[in-house]
């Protein structure tokens, strides 16, 4: 039996003394406002651009810190001091979002997918849940109502379209609308919320998702179509462990069991076909088909990737008992804190070799920030604390039904 409290204590330990306070310390640009996207291991910026995505992000895991555990200020300041540069800059009179602006908020490249208006619209719900402000309520209805047009349009298109040029879908972006409707339940009416995710959520479960092997693939074609490509064959380990963590908590917000079982079983199987048994640690992409991947970065470890895992796992023993979920658990937390904390400088690697060394020099990208750290950090350790208080019982074996207890 895994000992929950001590894992609970461990990912306390890592978010509050370790990933917060670099992040913390900084991340802010006090001189014109927002948040540097990219630092050094050592904490100096090395970019000026603002990444809206990030910004949104940083902003959101900040807020939610906030609601989620209460009581320190510097963690509310922290997201105002993004919300405020959100609100001035992130977004265009119409509330459409940029995917990147300069150093003083204006435009270079608008946004190309939902994920950065999702990203918006998730923290402008935090800053109101933070703030009781109710001006951050509206601007949040109102961006997520623009994402949702735009995206239903965008889907009509593609589809009028077929004979063309080819067009895929990734799938970053129904995780990130379902995260932002999620965030947005206090928001909407009973019945918008639900007809509004269970769109997303059949274009999850009917296009992304390869039923014959039940784990979901990170490019299709419109409608889902299978594309027999190094793209269309590709698992993105690390998108499917979000994609689980998301499902785990519309299953218990809506009481969808089913959905829950099989949220449990792609963490599982994706732990089983991306770790590697000669060096450790998960690979970040799998091929569905076991054909040769032409990434030569495939092999490369990432901190995201394994804390989104450990969530995922914690998840799938706390909702569902799966019986394999202990072991993969304890082995991806001993290698993510063997290997990931920077006990020098601070914080925590973004990315490692095969060999368990440091990738690159940096601890913030455009790509990846500190909230791909901070939100898996603090659900782990409210699951694991959960999971320290369950009773022994039932496990669910892979289909589902009962199989041994545990105790």
């Amino acid at each position: 039996m895994l000992d929950f409290p001590k894992l609970s204590a461990a990912y306390q330990e890592a978010l509050l003394e370790s990933v917060i306070p670099f992040y913390l310390k900084n991340s802010p640009d006090n001189r014109c406002g927002g948040f540097f996207d990219g630092l050094s291991d050592s904490g100096e910026p090395f970019d000026t651009d603002k990444f809206i995505g990030q910004q949104a992000r940083q902003t959101w895991a900040f807020a939610k810190l906030y609601t989620t555990i209460g009581g320190n200020e510097a963690w509310l300041n922290h997201a105002r001091h993004g919300a405020n540069f959100l609100y001035q800059f992130a977004h265009s009179e119409t509330l459409q979002c940029y995917a990147t602006v300069d150093r003083l908020g204006r435009p270079v490249a608008p946004a190309m997918d939902a994920c950065t208006d999702a990203a918006v619209v998730m923290t402008y719900c935090q800053l109101h849940r933070a703030t009781g402000n109710d001006e951050w309520a509206m601007l949040a209805k109102q961006t997520l109502a623009g994402l949702l047009d735009r995206r239903d349009n965008e889907r009509t298109n593609q589809l009028q379209t077929l004979t063309g040029f080819r067009l895929l879908r990734h799938l970053s972006e129904p995780i990130a609308v379902l995260q932002a409707l999620m965030e947005s339940l206090s928001l909407l009416s009973e019945q918008d919320w639900k007809e509004s995710t269970q769109l997303v959520l059949h274009e999850l479960l009917n296009e992304f998702l390869d039923k014959r092997q039940d784990i979901l693939r990170e490019y299709v074609q419109p409608e889902g179509a299978f594309l027999n490509t190094h793209e269309g064959r590709r698992l993105n380990v690390g998108l499917t462990f979000r994609a689980a963590n998301v499902a785990h908590k519309l299953a218990n917000v809506t009481g969808n069991r089913k959905l829950a079982i099989q949220a449990a079983a792609w963490t599982v199987q994706v732990c089983e076909w991306a770790w590697d048994e000669a060096t450790g640690g998960l690979d970040q992409w799998v091929d569905i088909k076991n054909q040769p991947l032409p990434y030569p970065d495939w092999k490369q470890r990432w901190a995201w990737v394994h804390l989104e895992s450990l969530s995922g796992l914690i998840n799938a023993y706390f909702y569902t008992r799966h019986p394999d979920a202990p072991k993969w658990l304890q082995r991806i937390h001993d290698y993510t804190f063997q290997h990931f904390p920077d006990t020098e400088k601070g914080g925590w690697y973004l990315a490692l070799t095969r060999q368990a060394k440091p990738l690159f020099a940096a601890k913030s990208t455009p790509a990846n920030g500190c909230s791909d750290l901070i939100i898996p950090l603090l659900e782990s350790w409210q699951t694991a604390e959960q999971c320290a208080k369950l009773k022994p019982g039932l496990v669910l074996n892979r289909g589902g039904a009962p199989g041994r207890r545990v105790v």
